[in-house]
């Protein structure tokens, strides 16, 4: 875990699973010469596998591999010398970060506690919502998939997104993930209406924290359990309509599909 958490600082995740996951995948294709055997050991599917190499291949500006058509084993896939490159510093890299974390550990055990959240409290996003947590359940179907994240305060978020994107951002249960919701996509409606029914799957009820009004808009604050805020922004005529007040009770509404995921890469 502690390794984790110095990688997570020094390479921008905590668990540094997709980042890490396709410097391994190109550590496999290294050693097995092809890219089907390298997804099989990484546990990523050969599609998801291509995407990384060709996400990798962009990102480097460079090809970091070269396909090899043909023969007995239908082809196979070696590294160029800036993948071995880059494979090599990968490997130097968490030699060196496993001596450094236990120098460190030595020097000061209660600082790797604090990495955690040096790394939440780095991201910025535009994004008015942000909410940090961990995927505790993968509804998986044909299209889509339905991601639920625990964030805190006995409080989840559902979000929906594709298979494409779940594979892609390596998310699975117990991974670190973080949910932002633009304030313009949350709907209030008055809290404490057992009656209401709405389609929205996610329901975030507390009270108003905070009420800041524009010339045509305000930003309306919700101060939920354990914490948490969540804003929304509503017209003046809505605020007014509904007798919105600091300390009255509402509930926030967000659609599945109108949160986003990300994680840190």
């Amino acid at each position: 875990m502690s390794e984790q958490l110095v990688q997570s600082f020094l390479m921008g995740s905590k668990q540094s699973q997709s980042g890490q996951r396709r410097l391994e995948l190109l550590n496999k294709i290294a050693s097995l010469g092809s890219l089907s055997a390298a997804a099989k050991a990484c546990g990523l599917s050969y599609k998801g596998a291509w995407q990384a190499i060709e996400a990798m291949n962009q990102l480097s500006g460079t090809p970091l591999v070269t396909p090899q058509k043909g023969g007995a084993g239908g082809g196979g896939m070696t590294l160029t010398p800036s993948g071995h490159s880059l494979v090599a510093a990968y490997q130097l890299f968490n030699e060196q970060m496993q001596q450094w974390m236990r120098q460190l550990e030595t020097l000061s055990p209660t600082m790797l506690s604090q990495l955690d959240l040096m790394r939440k409290i780095s991201m910025k996003t535009s994004a008015r919502n942000l909410f940090h947590g961990s995927v505790i359940h993968i509804e998986r179907g044909a299209v889509n998939c339905d991601i639920t994240l625990a964030i805190g305060g006995g409080n989840e978020i559902v979000a929906q997104i594709t298979s494409g994107s779940l594979e892609r951002l390596g998310l699975e249960v117990g991974s670190d993930a973080y949910a932002l919701i633009k304030a313009s996509w949350v709907i209030l409606t008055e809290g404490g209406n057992d009656a209401l029914k709405t389609s929205a799957r996610n329901q975030f009820c507390g009270s108003i924290s905070h009420i800041e009004t524009g010339e045509i808009n305000s930003d309306v604050s919700i101060q939920l359990e354990g914490g948490l805020v969540i804003s929304a922004i509503v017209t003046n005529q809505s605020v007014e309509h509904m007798a919105l007040k600091v300390g009255e009770p509402c509930c926030a509404l967000v659609k599945a599909s109108h949160v986003l995921l990300a994680v840190a890469d």
